[in-house]
């Protein structure tokens, strides 16, 4: 995974609001009815089992089930929020 240096200086703004050093940008997958789904959330500590990515001074915690989906996508930040370009969609259609 890369980061654009927008996402990059959004997410440091985000995390200059914690006061743990150490805290980060956590990247996991939930299930949702069309599927998997990406999130991201912000963790005081890297979870058990999860891979550490730090990219320009700003932690990444990756679980594992998403560690594969992100290779080749970079996270930008554009008018609407975060948005991952690159990610590859598993073909499915979605409910309702």
């Amino acid at each position: 995974m890369k980061a654009t240096s927008n996402a990059i200086e959004e997410l440091k703004r985000v995390l200059n609001t914690e006061e743990n050093p150490m805290a980060g940008i956590r990247i996991f997958s939930s299930q949702v009815c069309c599927g998997p789904s990406l999130q991201m959330s912000v963790s005081e500590k890297i979870p058990s089992g999860d891979e550490l990515l730090t990219i320009d001074e700003v932690n990444f915690f990756l679980s594992r089930d998403v560690k594969e989906m992100l290779n080749g996508v970079t996270l930008d930040l554009g008018p609407n929020g975060f948005r991952l370009d690159g990610l590859k969609k598993n073909g499915g259609g979605c409910c309702g």
